[in-house]
């Protein structure tokens, strides 16, 4: 699966369809320039800072998708946003989240997970992946 860079025009409205089972609702303006998609599975995004440090949010899949499309686009997703990251610069990309799942996924991309309650995960983007990612 290869995603493509978000476009707010073609794909707003389907993360709000997404988003629909939580009662959620998201404008354009609060979402960053850099994001990417896999077409009818998955988004995620990349938030930039003024230092050396990013992050990697509003990951998100399309429901009623079996666990291993899932997997393929938002894997696909997390790779797009990491080598963004990278190519623009940036030293270290960090996440968060309170699922259990996000972290063991991030940990299989090399982030380390760095604290209690929520989890929090870092990447170190001057060190190479992971093998197999």
């Amino acid at each position: 699966m290869k995603p493509v860079r978000f476009d707010p025009k073609v794909h707003h409205e389907l993360l709000n369809l997404w988003r629909k089972p939580w009662d959620e609702t998201m404008t354009p303006d609060a979402l960053p320039e850099y994001g990417f998609v896999v077409p009818d599975k998955a988004a995620g995004f990349l938030y930039r800072t003024d230092s050396s440090v990013a992050l990697i949010e509003g990951i998100i899949a399309a429901p009623g998708l079996t666990k291993e499309d899932r997997n393929e686009a938002v894997n696909a997703i997390v790779a797009a946003v990491r080598d963004e990251a990278r190519r623009q610069g940036f030293k270290l990309l960090l996440g968060y989240s309170q699922l259990d799942a996000i972290k063991n996924r991030a940990e299989r991309f090399g982030f380390m997970h760095v604290g209690p309650g929520y989890h929090m995960v870092a990447l170190d983007l001057t060190k190479p992946d992971p093998p197999g990612l």
